[in-house]
């Protein structure tokens, strides 16, 4: 079994390495790594410190032990300690970050605010900014959500300094810190027009894109040279499923998955008396009155209705009034013709009018006239 290492019994074993090596040379090595451990988090060390050492060479010249010389940048030759002068560079901002889809969500058409949840890790070395991004068109799934909003829920250890949660803004986090981000959007009651069906899906990605440094300033790759007494900006971020590697972004996809049907279309029909007109011009129901109905035809929902008919037939006690059929205000002829509709031709004494396939949502309406025997 490995066994572990405390980070007492590490700065004792190169303290005393330090002391036992013959050439104090490499006294480098020993102070870099005791300043390792040190101001690191999982991430590495923070951007901006300061990397500082001095090599120190002890020799002898005949026999006789000289003085210690310490180094310096532009060189040193001037024997005894506090003649050096440390070699110094700042440590450059690291930029990484990732993004993490957590479970899908069974969704039925229609849900208001239906949610799925992501993370995203600061896995730079310095506070950052992030904004996130929403995608719900995203191609190669059944259908979209819209109206989506994202809000930060949470984040892992104390928040950056004027982070207030929750929040539906950009969110600023320190290295290693998690943010939970939840993003809620509608589900439609149809696919533009046409069903939604059960198990087909809609893909929602959430993208995370670096904007600002701690101090504010634009997040921007540093190009040219590297400078010892400068912080550089290097993008390490690898690529996600919807973003480039080193692009300063990160993304991750999550399904709704549709766990019931859109609603069949519904039809309601309906039949009414439009108007009775007796031989005398009055409103009497007496032989030889014309009486016209109203029917009605209402569908809602989504979908197609599909070989609508509907069919009259002539009441008793009374006789149809020829060429009295009229759809949606247009007169019909009683003949089998391109109109679709006809009296006594289809059906034996019935008024038959052939609406065909329409899409859901559609009204229509039938006026004919019978009289009185």
């Amino acid at each position: 079994m490995r066994s572990a290492i405390t980070k007492y019994n590490l700065h004792r074993w190169l303290n005393n390495t330090c002391k036992n090596l013959s050439f104090l040379l490499m006294v480098s090595f020993c102070l870099l790594t005791l300043l390792f451990t040190h101001n690191v988090n999982a991430q590495g060390v923070a951007a901006g410190t300061n990397i500082s050492n001095i090599a120190l060479v002890n020799y002898q010249i005949n026999n006789t032990e000289q003085s210690t010389i310490e180094s310096s940048p532009t060189g040193n030759s001037s024997a005894g300690l506090g003649k050096g002068v440390s070699t110094d560079f700042l440590v450059d901002r690291k930029v990484d970050l990732l993004v993490t889809g957590n479970t899908n969500a069974n969704v039925t058409p229609g849900d208001y605010q239906a949610e799925v949840t992501f993370t995203l890790q600061n896995q730079g070395n310095a506070i950052q900014e992030f904004d996130l991004i929403v995608d719900n068109l995203l191609t190669s799934d059944d259908f979209d959500s819209n109206n989506c909003n994202i809000e930060v829920t949470g984040v892992s250890g104390t928040p950056v300094s004027g982070v207030v949660l929750p929040t539906s803004g950009n969110i600023k986090l320190s290295p290693d810190q998690l943010a939970s981000i939840s993003v809620q959007c509608d589900i439609p009651l149809d696919n533009v027009g046409s069903p939604i069906l059960a198990g087909e899906t809609a893909l929602i990605g959430l993208i995370a894109e670096v904007v600002k440094n701690e101090d504010g300033t634009d997040t921007t790759v540093t190009t040219g040279s590297d400078t010892a007494s400068n912080i550089e900006t290097v993008f390490a971020d690898d690529a996600g499923e919807d973003d480039a590697m080193g692009d300063g972004m990160h993304s991750a996809r999550r399904t709704y998955i549709s766990s019931s049907a859109t609603a069949d279309p519904t039809l309601i029909m309906n039949k009414t008396i439009e108007s009775v007109v007796d031989p005398s011009s009055g409103n009497t129901a007496v032989t030889g009155s014309e009486v016209t109905y109203k029917i009605q035809v209402n569908t809602a929902g989504v979908g197609n209705i599909e070989n609508l008919v509907i069919t009259d037939p002539t009441p008793m006690n009374m006789t149809y009034k020829l060429g009295s059929i009229r759809l949606n205000n247009v007169n019909q002829t009683d003949l089998s013709d391109s109109d679709n509709t006809d009296y006594g031709i289809t059906n034996a004494d019935t008024a038959t009018i052939n609406l065909g396939s329409f899409a859901a949502g559609s009204q229509y309406e039938i006026l004919l006239t019978y009289i009185i025997n």
